[in-house]
């Protein structure tokens, strides 16, 4: 059985879609939605689904994964998340790979809902099967057992998505699936897709040769809060 996770914070706009998406996949499987303090409807809309099992935990993606981890039955866990679509096939297609026990997990390729060169461009890059173009929302999936001895993911606020990756390739294989999951490209879009894929490519680069994923973090935030001043004033 696949364990399909996922951590939300306010995503009423975008849950409904994705949970009936899932539940049309063929495959044996079990969703479950993790809370990080939501504010809007996000957790009415999961209870809506009866089959949907729920939990909450501390706010951030990293607590909120583990805890939806603790409490799955899978046998490989598939972080998927809120706004994001997984393709027709893709839980057939985890779980006949995954009979390769030298494998310890993998991830999918992004493709975005919207068009535009850069995130045409995006989709290439992420269709390489490395830690500087693997990323949470590409929708990651690990084997249950590896996962829970590596301890799952460390309690960081941004890059926990890459650092699990280090520690997970030291148990076995982590595959690049040739099939792609479709995203929201609402980052994009509220920054500039350009300015955007530059600012992402330059925060992993700095993740990959030492900077820490708090400094990072903080990085972002006032630029992003500095691009929507920008934006405002020029408003």
């Amino acid at each position: 059985m696949i364990s399909i996770i996922i951590p939300v914070l306010n995503e009423a706009a975008h849950l409904k879609k994705v949970l009936e998406h899932c539940f049309a996949l063929q495959g044996d499987f079990e969703i479950i939605v993790v809370d990080g303090g939501s504010k809007d409807k996000t957790m009415q809309i999961a209870a809506a689904f009866g089959q949907v099992k729920r939990a909450t935990s501390a706010k951030g993606r990293s607590h909120q994964m583990n805890a939806g981890a603790a409490m799955a039955k899978g046998e490989i866990l598939l972080f998927l998340h809120a706004d994001t679509f997984l393709p027709e096939n893709s839980l057939l297609k985890i779980a006949l790979v995954m009979q390769n026990k030298s494998l310890a997990g993998g991830s999918f390729f992004l493709k975005f809902d919207h068009p535009h060169w850069i995130l045409s461009f995006y989709t290439g890059l992420s269709k390489i099967n490395s830690s500087f173009f693997t990323y949470g929302d590409h929708a990651i999936f690990v084997r249950a057992s590896v996962f829970r001895k590596i301890k799952g993911y460390k309690p960081l606020s941004f890059m926990e998505d890459i650092e699990i990756q280090f520690r997970l390739k030291k148990e076995g294989k982590f595959i690049k699936l040739p099939i792609g999951v479709i995203t929201s490209a609402r980052r994009f879009v509220e920054a500039g897709p350009v300015k955007q894929f530059f600012i992402d490519v330059i925060l992993v680069g700095l993740y990959h040769i030492g900077f820490s994923a708090g400094s990072l973090k903080k990085f972002y935030k006032d630029w992003n809060s500095s691009a929507k001043l920008k934006q405002q004033n020029h408003e």
